[in-house]
């Protein structure tokens, strides 16, 4: 491994302009489409048309910018505030084929009078779900408004909007009408009284537009939508160094459905392929949806022609080895459509995973990986552990507390210390903490053997997991880190950085790394530590792997390094000139050490 020292960061914080979002309820309360504006320099700024009304002035939120005429800096003050209101956004119906129903929408002024258009649209559905309304396509036919499409809405005055629509004669369980509600509103032009007292002032006017959605569910037991869906892709990818299921389905009709759809992961050398498939089958979900709490997570509702992108967290332990996933398509009842994908999976590509779940050993693994118990705040006397059999084999599980020395650690009681776990099973351990200890803290590990039961004799394993006991309080932490250094790694080219633990317990590691660009792109999101427990006296090498696309140029790195309670262990932003030789990781590399800029670091450069 060739490894390069960075030049000491230039500074220690970037400052960002502003940026503010408008956003504005297109579907639902919870699903909006943005759309950013990015004020940099503010001497005079156009009024725009958006939707809402916005006034920008001093003073108030503070940006890096400018002003051109005598340097000084302008601070901006936002307030939002919407033309008119509607409610409900999203009316939900039950009807038949053929059936007319009527709807009706409540407009409401808030203090402005203005005139209002109403037409139906055509829906479109983002890869995340998100629903929008489509101007380029020809709304569905049935909807009919029984009141006036274009009025004046008056200030505080509040209207119906009232309609029907009639269920087409398709054989689909799910339709979605859409209903575009927009103001027409005026732009003012700016007048030399905008700027009073010789202040800066900035100034967006906004038109105000809602999507809303008439939802009827047919009860269709006939589905031939939803078996006309295509299953395209299913994949295990690393997600915050989790694996992650994602896959994409689209819906290749001209009317909408819903349907639930589910995934199950098996290992394919396994004798038992149905013990070692994940423990339960995993709903999938849009991104959309991804903050619900409930079970309207899981249900995946598909807009005429949408390509969605359907996701979930495996929260199971992986060996390297041949799987396969499995997809499954359903209404609520059956198995309407099914897609099996060959995966390859590697345990590296999945960092994070080894600090919330602890592998014993094929199909054999102990939640959670690291254990604290403590008497101080944010800590719990009792702690549940619970040890999974997926393997094809019976076990034979010792479970051993002791500490940093070797002895055993007597303020801890287990409900079970050794048994036997029937494959296909789980048992659930309560660790306890017990008595009064003149230790302020303890820290140690939890030894765990394991012993296939058809040869009791042999171990099969042995694993220490972090176990940690607060008496009194938590030793401070005391962790160094070294300098930033740029490697070619045989996996790839990483920035590493090595951290110390000089302190007297265990201490948690998360790194993140943005590397950006100049250009307005979104920086790349690089994580390493992942809240790993770094014990006493131990170092460990950060590394932040780069992307496969990242070309040369000039890039700008921010780096951040944290333990327990949000302490910042190492803080740094860099400016490096990434070249051809270095990522190629050719001889050339100690030469570009001067590619490490010294000058000031241009704090519109990484947002």
């Amino acid at each position: 491994m060739k490894t390069l020292a960075l030049i000491q960061p230039t500074m220690r914080f970037i400052q960002q302009p502003l940026e503010y979002n408008a956003e504005r309820d297109n579907a639902s309360p919870t699903r909006v489409r943005s759309r950013r504006v990015r004020i940099w320099m503010l001497a005079c700024l156009a009024s725009m048309m958006m939707s809402s009304v916005v006034q920008a002035q001093t003073p108030g939120v503070r940006t890096g910018a400018i002003d051109a005429r005598d340097g000084r800096r302008v601070s901006i003050e936002q307030r939002v505030e919407q033309a008119f209101r509607i409610e409900p956004v999203v009316q939900r119906f039950k009807g038949r084929r053929g059936e007319v129903i009527p709807f009706s929408f409540t407009v409401t002024s808030t203090g402005k009078t203005m005139q209002i258009d109403v037409s139906p649209i055509q829906l479109r559905q983002e890869e995340s779900g998100i629903i929008l309304h489509d101007e380029h396509s020809p709304p569905m036919e049935g909807v009919k408004f029984t009141t006036p499409t274009r009025f004046t809405l008056n200030a505080g005055e509040t209207v119906e909007l009232k309609g029907t629509v009639t269920i087409p004669l398709a054989k689909t369980n799910y339709l979605s009408f859409g209903l575009l509600v927009r103001d027409e509103g005026m732009v003012d032009e700016p007048t030399e009284d905008d700027a009073i007292g010789g202040q800066t002032r900035a100034a967006i006017r906004y038109v105000t537009q809602y999507v809303l959605r008439v939802d009827v569910e047919t009860g269709l037991t006939n589905l031939s939508s939803i078996e006309q869906m295509e299953i395209e892709d299913a994949q295990v990818v690393s997600h915050e160094g989790m694996p992650y299921i994602r896959a994409y389905v689209k819906n290749p009709s001209n009317f909408a459905l819903e349907c639930r759809v589910r995934a199950e992961l098996s290992h394919k050398e396994s004798a038992n392929a149905s013990k070692s498939r994940s423990s339960d089958p995993i709903a999938l979900f849009m991104p959309s949806r991804a903050n619900l709490d409930d079970d309207e997570k899981y249900l995946v509702r598909m807009m005429p022609n949408a390509r969605l992108r359907l996701e979930a967290p495996l929260e199971t332990s992986l060996i390297d080895g041949r799987y396969d996933l499995n997809l499954m398509v359903s209404n609520g009842r059956r198995t309407m459509l099914e897609r099996t994908f060959p995966q390859t999976l590697l345990v590296n590509s999945f960092r994070a995973l080894d600090t919330r779940i602890a592998n014993l050993g094929p199909g054999v693994t102990l939640e959670p990986a690291q254990i604290e118990l403590g008497r101080v705040e944010g800590t719990q006397r009792m702690v549940t552990l619970e040890v999974k059999n997926n393997s094809d084999d019976d076990q034979l599980i010792h479970l051993v507390p002791r500490d940093h020395l070797g002895d055993p650690m007597s303020r801890l009681m287990l409900s079970s210390t050794k048994f036997e776990l029937t494959a296909g099973r789980s048992k659930t351990i309560r660790a306890l903490l017990r008595g009064v200890s003149k230790e302020t803290s303890q820290w140690g590990t939890l030894d765990i053997i394991r012993r296939n039961l058809k040869t009791p004799n042999d171990v099969e394993s042995a694993t220490s997991l972090p176990l940690e006991l607060v008496h009194k309080q938590r030793p401070q932490l005391t962790v160094a880190a070294g300098p930033l250094q740029w490697a070619n790694l045989t996996d790839g080219n990483a920035f590493v950085i090595e951290v110390a633990n000089e302190g007297d317990g265990y201490a948690p590691i998360q790194g993140e790394l943005l590397l950006g660009r100049d250009d307005g792109s979104r920086p790349h999101r690089l994580l390493d530590g992942f809240g790993r427990w770094l014990a006493p006296g131990q170092k460990r090498e950060l590394q932040f792997h780069l992307p496969a696309e990242i070309d040369a140029g000039r890039y700008q790195i921010r780096l951040t390094v944290r333990s327990r309670d949000n302490l910042s262990v190492e803080e740094q932003v860099v400016v490096l000139d990434l070249t051809e030789e270095m990522l190629r990781g050719s001889q050339q590399t100690s030469n570009d050490a001067a590619a490490v800029s010294n000058a000031d670091v241009d704090s519109n450069s990484l947002r």
